[in-house]
C-alpha cells in the first residue's frame, strides 16, 4: 500500500445485479451442473430481466458454450439477450484459479472468453469480475489494462487490517498499469442472496447490508449482488427489490447490471481521493477466508498442467508462427482447441483440487488430451519447417536417411549439452491376414552418431514404430531407442537444424564431467554424497560450499482440500544406497536410494534420487521419483541455500515479485491461519547483501521459504476429505464435505528441479536465472527421422535481444494471418529491444494484450524494433 486515506462518503447509490455464481464442477461433475444451469438460463429466457437491469452469469463465457451444447436451438435467443445487455456473460472463458497458471494462460482464457461471446456477436463487460478467486496475481492491474478493462470487482485476497479501509482503491500493477479496484463486502458474493419481500424482515436485512457497506465506503456508490453459488434467479425479485428499496431510503436502491454498476463505481471514484495499493493480493486473513493452502493440493495435477502449458507456449505455438506460409487455418483451429481443452482444467476448483475425485479425473483426462494434441501440432509443425514430405517418405522406404532433428525452444542462440532420442531400426513390422509368415528379419542396429556431435549413450530400450501419411497405413517397424545427450555448438534461437544420423564428433567437450567415488565435477560445479546420503554442492568460482544440500521432510497432514493441518514430525526417508549411474564426460549421475518408514497403516515406500551434472554448466538437476503408500501426510524436499535471513524473489505470472511473510493478528487467526507457503512457479530465488540461490522447478506449485534460507518444495500432500470443520486452522467448512480418497495421492509421483548458486540480487543476475530456467525446462533437445529423404535443413529463426527481456509468446494471432510476438520487460529501467525473425514481416504494429493494434513499428530486414518501459509487457502484431 502507497497511502491510505478514511473513508468519507456516506452511501447514497446501490446497484443491485442479479447473478449466480457458477462452479462449473466441485461437489458435482460438469453434467450434473450443466443441467441446473440449461434449467436456469431456460428460465432467463422465457422471462428476460428488463430492460436497463440483466443477470450475471458470473463473469465467464463457458456457460454460454455449455447452454447452447445442449440447446443450441436457442442461441438466436441467448444472442439476443447478451447483446442487450439483459445477460451478461465474461470476459472470463472460465473464472479461473489466478495464482497457479502462467501469465499467458490468463491471457488466452480472456481472448477465448471474448471470442466466445463475439461468435454471438455480443460483448462482455468491461469489468475483470474476479468474485472467488484464492489470491491475484500483481501483475492483474496490466492484464485487465491490456484489453481495456478499468475495473476489477474482487472479494478473497483484499481485506483486513494490513490493508485501507476502503470498498475503492486504485490497484497498480507491476507494470506501472492502474485499475479501479471495487472490494466485495465480507460475505462477498452471497451478501445479497435471498432477499426478503416482507418489510419486516427487508428492514432487518437492510440493517445487516448498510452496516457492512456503509463501514468501507468511500465513493457513495456500491454494489450488492444478489444471487449465490449454482443460484437460479430469486422467485420474488421484483417484490425483494421494491421492499429494499422503500427500507433503504434516503439511499436509492435500484435493479441494475454490471456493466452499468461499475461505470457508476467509476464516476463516483473521479473526483475521489483513493488509497493506492500494488503487489499480490493474498491476504483478507481476518476479513474472509483467503484459503492459501491449495496449492500444495494434489500436486501431480499442478504439475501434469504446468508442463502441458509450457509445452503449448514454448515448444509448439513458435514452430506454428515460424512456418513458412504461417499457420494454417487447420492448425489454428486445432491450437484453439486445445487452449480450450487445458483451460477447461483452469477453474479454481479444478486446478486448485479442491473438489471431488470424478473432478479430479476429468482435469486427468482434459490433460492426457491436451498432451496428445499438442504433441501432434508440434510434429506436424516441425515436419513442415523441415519441408518433409510424410507421403513421398512412406512410399519409398528404401530411400530412408535417418536424420536428427534438433531444436532450439528458447528466443537466443544457445549450444551446449542436448537431450536427445534417438532411433535405429531392427525389424519390419507386418500387421494384417498372414502378417505371420511376413515378419521382417531381424537387423544389427548401426553405431549410434550423430554428424559433428559427441555421445554419450545413457540407456536403450526397444519399442514399436508407426511412420504414418495421410494417403496409406502405417509403416511398423521395431526400432532400438537410445536416450543420450551430445555437445552442438549454438544455433539461432528457435531453429530446427537436422542432422546425419552418421559418423563420430572427435572434437572435445569444454568443461567435461569427471566422475570420482560418489562425486561429480566439471570444473564449475562439484557434488559429492556422502555414504549416509549427505549431498554437498562446491561452486568453484564462487568459491561456495553448501552441505546437507537435501532432506526430504515428513509431517503429519490432518487438513482437507483447501487447508493444510499440519501436526508431528514422521520419521524422515533414510538414505540406503549411493551409486554412481553416469560418469560423464557430458553428463555424471549419481543415485541415492530413500528407504521410507511405514506409519498410519502404510506400506512405506522407496524415493530414487538422481542428482546429474552436465558438461560446462553450474546447476545441479535433481530427479526425485517414489511411490506414495502413506495417507495423511506432507512430504517435502528441503533445499539449503546456505543462505540464512534471505529475501525471496519468486517467478509469478509475466514478472518476478518479492514476497515476504505476512505475520496476521491473533484475532485474525482465529478466522483462519496463515499459510507460510506459497505458488511456484518456474522458480524462487533466495538472496542476502553479497550471495544468492535459485530453485527452478519443473511444475510443482508450492513452495516455503524457510527462516534459514532453505527452500521446501511439496512433493505429495495426503489428504481425504473435501472440507472438514474441525480445524483450529479454518474453524467450519469450506465447502461441501465430501470424502476423497485420490485426494491421498498414493501411487507414483516424479518431479525435476534444478539449484544453482549466483550473486546477489542484480539486473544481470535475474538475466542469468532466466537463462538457467530455460536450460532447465526447455533444453536443447533433438530426435531422429528415421523416415528421413531429405537434404539437410536449417529452418525457423527467432531472436529476442534486449537485456532483462524475457521470452513470453511467439503465437498464432486471432486475426487470421498475424502473429503475435510478446516479451516482459524485467528490468527497472527501460529497454531497447528488438525481434529478429527469419521470416518475410510486411508491418508490425505494437498492440495492446487483447491485440488491439496502437501504432506501427519500423521493419529493417526482419527486425523490428522496440522500446519497453519498466515492468512492461510488450505484445507486437505482425504480418
Amino acid at each position: 500500500m502507497l497511502r491510505e486515506h478514511t473513508p468519507r462518503m456516506a452511501l447514497t447509490d446501490l446497484h443491485l445485479v442479479s447473478h449466480t455464481h457458477w462452479d462449473r464442477e466441485w461437489y458435482h461433475g460438469v453434467e450434473r451442473f450443466r443441467q441446473r444451469l440449461v434449467a436456469l438460463i431456460d428460465e432467463l429466457l422465457d422471462d428476460p430481466p428488463h430492460s436497463g437491469e440483466s443477470f450475471l452469469l458470473d463473469g465467464q463465457a463457458i456457460l454460454v458454450e455449455d447452454y447452447l451444447a445442449i440447446r443450441p436451438e436457442r442461441a438466436a435467443e441467448l444472442a439476443s439477450v447478451l447483446r442487450d445487455g439483459r445477460l451478461e456473460a465474461g470476459p472470463w472463458y472460465v473464472l479461473a484459479d489466478e495464482m497457479i497458471p502462467s501469465g499467458e494462460a490468463l491471457v488466452r482464457n480472456l481472448l477465448l472468453g471474448r471470442d466466445t461471446l463475439r461468435r454471438l456477436r455480443a460483448e462482455p463487460p468491461p469489468v475483470l469480475y474476479c468474485p472467488d478467486a484464492f489470491g491475484h496475481p500483481a501483475v492483474l492491474p496490466d492484464i485487465a489494462a491490456g484489453f481495456g478493462i478499468g475495473v476489477v470487482i474482487l472479494w478473497r485476497g483484499f481485506g483486513g487490517a494490513r490493508w485501507p479501509q476502503s470498498d475503492v482503491v486504485r490497484w497498480r500493477g507491476t507494470g506501472g498499469n492502474t485499475v479501479l479496484l471495487y472490494h466485495l463486502p465480507p460475505d462477498g458474493y452471497e451478501f445479497g442472496s435471498s432477499l426478503p419481500d416482507d418489510p419486516a424482515a427487508a428492514a432487518e436485512r437492510w440493517a445487516r447490508i448498510a452496516q457492512a457497506l456503509r463501514a468501507r465506503a468511500h465513493t457513495g456508490a456500491a454494489i450488492l449482488l444478489n444471487g449465490a453459488d449454482h443460484h437460479a434467479r430469486q422467485r420474488n425479485y421484483s417484490e425483494a427489490v421494491r421492499a429494499l428499496a422503500s427500507v433503504a431510503a434516503p439511499v436509492v436502491v435500484h435493479t441494475s447490471s454490471l456493466r452499468a454498476a461499475a461505470q457508476a463505481i467509476v464516476t463516483a471514484a473521479h473526483d475521489s481521493s483513493l488509497s493506492v495499493i500494488d503487489g499480490e493480493l493474498r491476504d483478507s486473513y481476518g476479513y474472509a477466508w483467503t484459503l492459501q493452502g491449495t496449492t500444495g493440493t494434489r500436486a501431480a495435477q499442478k504439475r501434469r498442467n504446468a508442463r502441458a502449458e509450457r509445452r503449448l507456449v514454448r515448444d509448439v505455438e513458435p514452430w506454428l508462427v515460424l512456418a513458412q506460409d504461417g499457420p494454417s487455418a487447420s492448425s489454428r483451429a486445432l491450437l484453439r482447441h486445445t487452449w480450450r481443452t487445458l483451460l477447461q482444467a483452469h477453474p479454481h476448483d479444478t486446478l486448485c483440487g479442491t473438489s471431488i475425485d470424478g473432478v479430479a479425473a476429468a482435469f486427468e483426462a482434459r490433460l492426457a488430451a491436451v498432451e496428445q494434441e499438442s504433441g501432434s501440432l508440434r510434429e506436424d509443425a516441425l515436419l513442415e519447417l523441415v519441408e518433409h514430405d510424410r507421403d513421398a517418405a512412406r512410399m519409398s522406404k528404401a530411400a530412408w536417411d535417418p536424420v536428427v532433428l534438433l531444436r532450439n525452444r528458447a528466443p537466443r542462440a544457445r549450444g551446449g549439452v542436448v537431450e536427445l532420442t534417438l532411433r535405429a531400426t531392427l525389424a519390419a513390422v507386418a500387421v494384417g491376414p498372414g502378417s505371420a509368415q511376413r515378419q521382417g528379419a531381424r537387423r544389427r542396429p548401426p553405431p549410434w552418431g550423430i554428424s559433428g556431435v559427441p555421445l554419450q549413450i545413457l540407456s536403450k530400450r526397444e519399442r514399436i514404430e508407426l511412420t504414418e501419411s495421410p494417403r496409406a497405413y502405417p509403416d511398423a517397424d521395431v526400432v532400438l531407442e537410445a536416450r543420450a545427450v551430445g555437445w552442438i555448438d549454438p544455433i539461432g534461437g528457435y531453429v530446427v537444424e537436422t542432422r546425419s544420423q552418421r559418423g563420430r564428433a572427435k572434437r572435445g567437450i569444454p568443461h567435461p564431467v569427471v566422475a570420482q567415488e560418489r562425486a561429480l565435477d566439471n570444473g564449475r560445479v562439484r557434488v559429492e554424497v556422502s555414504e549416509t546420503g549427505d549431498v554437498t554442492l562446491h561452486d568453484h568460482a564462487l568459491g561456495r560450499r553448501v552441505d546437507r544440500l537435501l532432506a526430504f521432510e515428513r509431517r503429519r497432514d490432518v487438513g482437507d482440500l483447501y487447508t493444510p493441518a499440519i501436526r508431528e514430525a514422521l520419521s524422515p526417508p533414510e538414505a540406503r544406497h549411493v551409486r554412481v549411474v553416469h560418469r560423464g564426460a557430458l553428463r555424471g549421475e549419481i543415485a541415492i536410494e530413500y528407504r521410507v518408514a511405514r506409519t498410519n497403516g502404510g506400506a512405506g515406500g522407496r524415493i530414487h534420487v538422481a542428482l546429474q551434472l552436465d558438461a560446462d554448466t553450474r546447476f545441479l538437476r535433481v530427479l526425485v521419483r517414489g511411490e506414495n503408500a502413506e495417507r495423511d501426510q506432507r512430504l517435502r524436499v528441503r533445499v539449503t541455500t546456505g543462505l540464512a535471513n534471505a529475501r525471496t524473489l519468486a517467478d509469478a505470472a509475466f514478472l518476478p515479485v518479492e514476497r515476504r511473510p505476512i505475520g496476521i493478528t491473533p484475532a485474525d487467526a482465529e478466522m483462519e491461519h496463515d499459510v507460510p507457503t506459497a505458488p511456484l512457479h518456474r522458480w524462487v530465488a533466495r538472496f542476502t547483501t553479497d550471495a544468492g540461490a535459485t530453485l527452478v522447478s519443473d511444475g510443482l506449485g508450492e513452495y516455503e521459504a524457510c527462516d534459514d534460507g532453505s527452500i521446501a518444495v511439496t512433493l505429495v500432500r495426503s489428504v481425504g476429505e473435501l472440507s472438514r470443520a474441525d480445524l483450529p486452522e479454518r474453524p467450519g467448512h469450506a465447502g461441501w464435505p465430501a470424502p476423497t480418497p485420490d485426494a491421498q495421492c498414493t501411487g507414483p509421483y516424479q518431479t525435476r528441479f534444478a539449484i544453482a548458486m549466483h550473486g546477489p540480487d542484480s539486473p544481470a543476475v535475474r538475466d542469468e536465472i532466466e537463462r538457467f530456467a530455460d536450460d532447465v525446462l526447455v533444453p536443447l533437445i533433438g530426435e531422429t527421422l528415421r523416415s528421413n529423404v531429405g537434404e539437410p535443413r536449417y529452418a525457423g529463426g527467432l531472436d529476442l535481444h534486449g537485456a532483462g527481456l524475457v521470452f513470453s509468446a511467439a503465437m498464432p494471432a486471432q486475426r487470421e494471418g498475424w502473429c503475435v510476438l510478446r516479451c516482459v520487460n524485467h528490468s527497472a529501467e527501460m529497454v531497447s529491444g528488438a525481434w529478429h525473425i527469419r521470416r518475410p514481416v510486411e508491418e508490425a504494429w505494437r498492440a495492446r494484450l487483447d491485440e488491439t493494434p496502437v501504432h506501427a513499428l519500423p521493419i529493417a530486414d526482419g527486425t523490428i524494433a522496440f522500446e519497453a518501459t519498466a515492468g512492461e509487457i510488450v505484445t507486437i502484431v505482425l504480418r
